[in-house]
């Protein structure tokens, strides 16, 4: 129980993640005019620090508690959609465990390079076009209609007075010195509290996060198998009931085109009962920069060969039995 909780909180924590009536404008204009990006780099860290009262909890629940006690882990994206290309490097460290993930998309061809055996895994095309929306679909944990949705419901959420802009500042990016405008958001608990009802009335509604859901979460965790993915939802609006928002800062930079180079995400909660077992607070903190927005983009794929190539047909073969099994 202990652990699911724990679990609730830091999606919660993730979903909650993606002065003058002017400033909340300029705001919306740079958050929508995301849509106008075609190409570019993008690259993201985080970290879930947990705070636990270790009083009257069992050892295994300890253990369970201590293995995602601390999370990290950070990600980097270099795309173009006109070309058709994409490189994916994910890396999370749970419980003092790494786990790397890389995609490549290049045209009509894809691969993803599977650790432990440091080989890429090929997906043939043929494989894909037999009904290449429904493979999309399919690998979409969230669809565009629910991101709409939800942006709107971000957006709606701020009043004027939650959105101050600040000095302009000049930031050290990958591509440069850039000069930007600061814009900073700060929520109240009961502001987060609506977000996360909207939330709870959209989400269950998506075929895609519930497949992912199915697939992923729940064949994973013993205690969500008996859970489908609508009571899984009402289980984290109960859990957050349990909770207070201590403090909800976003902080934005704004660059001289419009587009948004830099979002800073700090959120902490707090249990509403301190002197409660088990999970009592989580600080998460996100920082995500962007650059060389819709500038031409350089790629650095891998080449593949029979030696560092496997086929999904080779993976009983080649594959490590514990990585099959997980």
């Amino acid at each position: 129980m202990k652990r699911k909780i724990a679990l609730i909180l830091s999606l919660l924590l993730i979903l909650l993640t993606v002065c003058n009536t002017n400033n909340l404008l300029e705001y919306k204009k740079a958050a929508e005019k995301r849509e106008q990006i075609t190409k570019g780099q993008t690259s993201g860290a985080f970290t879930v620090i947990t705070e636990i009262n270790r009083d009257g909890l069992t050892a295994e629940e300890i253990k369970e508690l201590n293995y995602i006690k601390d999370m990290q882990g950070s990600y980097s994206v270099v795309f173009d959609e006109d070309e058709e290309k994409i490189i994916i490097r994910n890396y999370m460290n749970l419980g003092g465990l790494g786990y790397d993930l890389e995609v490549y998309i290049n045209g009509e061809e894809m691969s993803m390079k599977l650790p432990v055996v440091g080989k890429y895994l090929k997906i043939d095309k043929e494989i894909i076009s037999v009904d290449e929306e429904a493979f999309e679909k399919e690998n979409q944990v969230i669809s565009e209609k629910t991101i709409k949705e939800l942006t709107e419901k971000w957006l709606g959420l701020m009043n004027e007075e939650d959105v101050f802009r600040g000095k302009g500042i000049i930031l050290t990016t990958p591509d440069g010195e850039v000069k930007t405008t600061e814009y900073t958001i700060k929520l109240n608990n009961e502001q987060i509290k609506s977000l996360l009802k909207d939330c709870a009335g959209i989400l269950p509604e998506d075929e895609n996060l519930k497949a992912f859901y199915e697939k992923n979460i729940r064949a994973n965790a013993e205690f969500l198998q008996i859970k489908t993915f609508e009571e899984f939802i009402n289980d984290i609006i109960k859990a957050a009931e349990e909770f207070y928002v201590e403090k909800f800062n976003y902080t934005a930079y704004v660059d001289i085109d419009g587009y948004i180079v830099n979002e800073i995400i700090e959120i902490s909660i707090k249990a509403i009962d301190s002197e409660k077992e088990g999970v009592v607070g989580m600080d998460y903190n996100l920082d995500i920069k962007s650059w060389d927005i819709n500038k031409e983009q350089k790629f650095d794929f891998p080449v593949l060969t029979d030696e560092n190539t496997l086929k999904i047909e080779d993976l009983d073969v080649d594959m490590p039995n514990a990585f099959i099994n997980n």
